[in-house]
């Protein structure tokens, strides 16, 4: 398995684990107006995009790193 499915695997757990955390901060606001469906959905949302990013970026990196440090005179 490549590292950017392994990424993916671990940004998934972590977007659950975040999912079960938000919901049981929910619970906690209860006594405030907010909504179960769409507060949370808008977070999580926001945490898998920027999840993402990083699992593409570190994918990118590793991928082509042998190229760029050949590029840069090291050679592996």
């Amino acid at each position: 398995m490549d590292i950017f499915n392994t990424l993916l695997i671990i940004l998934f757990v972590a977007t659950a684990i975040f999912y079960i955390i938000f919901f049981s901060f929910i619970y906690y606001w209860h006594l405030k107006k907010t909504s179960f469906v769409v507060v949370p959905a808008i977070f999580t949302f926001e945490f898998f995009l920027t999840g993402f990013l990083i699992v593409v970026i570190v994918s990118l990196v590793l991928n082509y790193a042998p190229y760029l440090l050949k590029l840069g005179g090291f050679n592996l």
